[in-house]
Formats: structure tokens, C-alpha cells, sequence
């Protein structure tokens, strides 16, 4: 029997603790690989500050169960790929056992819509540098690499990837050499506190 899943704003009976759990057992596999990505351990006050009052959460429910969740936020940008208010996609997973099934695309999509309605024209968010399958469905949806960091963490690197809505201002080959540039300054960075 196939599932039904619908993808929707937050309800109010849904809770932050359902998103949170949401996020840790979607999330289990990358641990698995040692992929650890921190904000996921926050407490849920946390999470809640760090999406703003700006922010919108989407759940994929199956049923009543919640089996996948995303964000967006607003963010203001001061860097060479992202100048004022754009758009920040983030706490994003779906749960293992609905892998495959694309409600990753489906969040995606709709947290797309919902930049391109309030007027934004940059889409950024960042993963752990090792996670290579969200960088490969990114880039086959129009995101580009822009820029490499230790992440605050201090323990992994993570990538930065962008989509323009109204076009890439840059070249593929310019954000390719900013990407590289920001990747070796990294690296040597860590070498150097080595």
C-alpha cells in the first residue's frame, strides 16, 4: 500500500519536541557515517529562537506521524554570494524508513515557493562537508557550491551552496574558483592550528 504524505506549515499540534525527534532519528544514518551536525542536539527553545519569527516550518506527515520536517529563514548577508535579506534553508530531514520517497524534494520545493513569494532572490544553506547525497540533489536542483568552512563546532568542515531565483549573477566558473579559494583557505587554516 502506498503512503500519503502531505507536506504542510506547522500545525499547532504539532510540537517542537515532534520536530526535534523528527530531526535526531532522521539524522541517525549520518551519525552512523560520523556526520554530526551539533544544532540538532540543541534544546527546542533553541531551535525556536534560531528560526525567528520570520521563519516557516514545514512537516511531511504521515498521518499524524511527523516524517519529515524543514525550515526556512530569513537571514541577512554581507558576503560576495549573498548581499541584504535572503533566504536560509535549515533543520531539514526526513526519517530513514521514508528515504526515497521524495519528501526531501517535496520540502525543498515548497520552502522554494515560499522565498520566491516573499520577494527573496537567494537561497542559501549549509551541510557538513562529507554529506555528499544533499550537495548532489542541491546541485542537481540548481544550487551551486560558493564557499567551504570549519563550522563552529570546530570538529568538520561544512559546504555553503546557493541558488539565484533570478539567475546566477556569477559565472559557473567564477563561484567554482570562490568555492576552491574558500577550501584551500580552510584547509590551511587547519593545517596551520594544527
Amino acid at each position: 500500500m502506498e503512503k500519503t504524505i502531505q507536506v504542510i506549515e506547522k500545525p499547532e499540534w504539532v510540537s517542537w519536541e515532534d520536530i526535534k525527534c523528527c530531526l535526531i532519528d532522521a539524522h541517525e544514518v549520518n551519525r552512523g557515517k560520523g556526520i554530526n551536525m551539533a544544532h540538532y542536539q540543541w534544546p527546542v527553545e533553541q531551535i525556536k529562537s534560531s528560526i525567528g519569527d520570520n521563519g516557516v516550518v514545514l512537516v511531511a506527515l504521515d498521518g499524524r506521524k511527523v516524517v519529515g520536517t524543514a525550515t526556512i529563514m530569513e537571514k541577512e548577508g554581507h558576503s560576495w554570494f549573498a548581499r541584504g535579506k535572503y533566504a536560509y534553508l535549515g533543520f531539514a530531514g526526513v526519517l530513514p524508513e521514508y528515504s526515497g520517497m521524495g519528501i526531501y524534494k517535496q520540502l525543498t520545493q515548497r520552502r522554494e515557493e515560499i522565498a520566491q513569494k516573499r520577494g527573496y532572490t537567494t537561497i542559501q544553506f549549509d551541510t557538513h562537508s562529507r554529506n555528499r547525497k544533499v550537495q548532489c540533489i542541491a546541485i542537481k536542483n540548481g544550487y551551486q557550491k560558493v564557499s567551504f568552512f570549519r563550522a563552529q563546532s570546530g570538529d568538520h568542515f561544512n559546504v555553503i551552496l546557493v541558488k539565484w531565483l533570478k539567475g546566477n549573477p556569477y559565472s559557473s566558473a567564477f563561484c567554482r574558483y570562490r568555492y576552491i579559494r574558500s577550501w584551500i583557505k580552510a584547509n590551511l587554516i587547519n593545517l596551520i592550528r594544527k
